[in-house]
């Protein structure tokens, strides 16, 4: 079982070093960490994991989705990408667009659509790490055209 709260400033060692270990860009931590979430083991507080969200304007961007290997399973995926979209829901965005590397059918689920580079709106495209466009990552977005995320 894990607790999810927003990050707060003294968050920021922590989330840099998980991101470190997985590999993925800080590029835009400080000037988003309001907006990244963080998953910590409750008993031991320890941090095992986070989700970083960017905003611009009315869409955002869902980046840096992590957990640590030894925390991560299927169920405690499902659930993350749950409190994350509500997390969003909160925030009234028109879009969030993501950047996944693992199966898109996980993310169609909750009702993301795969989209083509080209389709991303310039703000989004701009934010993207380079190393991540030249990866085989598919774009992929959720409209929120007049309902809730769910």
């Amino acid at each position: 079982m894990f607790t999810v709260r927003r990050a707060i400033p003294e968050d920021r060692e922590a989330i840099l070093q998980l991101l470190q270990q997985a590999g993925v860009s800080e590029k835009g931590v400080d000037r988003h960490l309001g907006n990244f979430l963080l998953v910590e083991e409750p008993l031991e507080g320890r941090k095992v994991g986070t989700a970083g969200l960017e905003i611009h304007g009315d869409r955002g961007l869902l980046r840096s989705f992590i957990m640590e290997r030894n925390a991560w399973n299927a169920k405690t995926g499902m659930e993350l990408i749950a409190v994350v979209l509500s997390f969003v829901q909160r925030l009234e965005l028109k879009e969030i667009y993501l950047l996944t590397g693992v199966s898109p059918k996980i993310f169609e689920c909750f009702g993301f659509q795969p989209v083509k580079w080209e389709e991303l709106p310039g703000e989004i495209r701009d934010s993207v790490d380079d190393r991540v466009k030249e990866s085989a990552a598919v774009p992929m977005v959720y409209r929120r055209i007049g309902r809730e995320i769910t």
